[in-house]
């Protein structure tokens, strides 16, 4: 199954919205509007495990914790989905600019990646 992007609860709707102005049929959707909101939530390490299950590559800001706890399931011989981790110079409400980066990364290359235990931060470094 192609990896598919979760925005978590912490990004915007409109980071969806967004992304799919840029590239139509972008294969995003916000974890508010994935399985009728059910995944709300859920503790970092549960979400972590029910994306790795659909092959959901998590988009969020929460850098400290979500990569804390990727760690954890690696450590302890289990897989996640991947994370895409937007930079503390990106702010929470520039949706352009994160759409870009987030399209960006994943038509010039993300998409074709194997995301399993993979962590980007957005934008990438120089």
């Amino acid at each position: 199954m192609p990896f598919r992007l979760l925005a978590d609860e912490n990004t915007s709707h409109r980071l969806v919205s967004a992304c799919r102005r840029l590239v139509p049929g972008f294969p995003i959707v916000h974890i508010a509007n994935w399985q009728d909101g059910m995944w709300l939530g859920l503790d970092d390490v549960a979400l972590l495990t029910c994306c790795a299950e659909d092959s959901l590559v998590l988009v969020a800001f929460d850098r400290s914790t979500l990569a804390w706890h990727a760690g954890q399931l690696l450590r302890a011989g289990q897989d996640h989905a991947g994370l895409i981790l937007f930079r503390g110079t990106v702010r929470s409400s520039d949706y352009g600019h994160q759409s870009r980066l987030l399209t960006g990364c994943w038509q010039n290359e993300g998409g074709d990646w194997d995301w399993q235990n993979r962590i980007v931060y957005l934008p990438k470094a120089p």
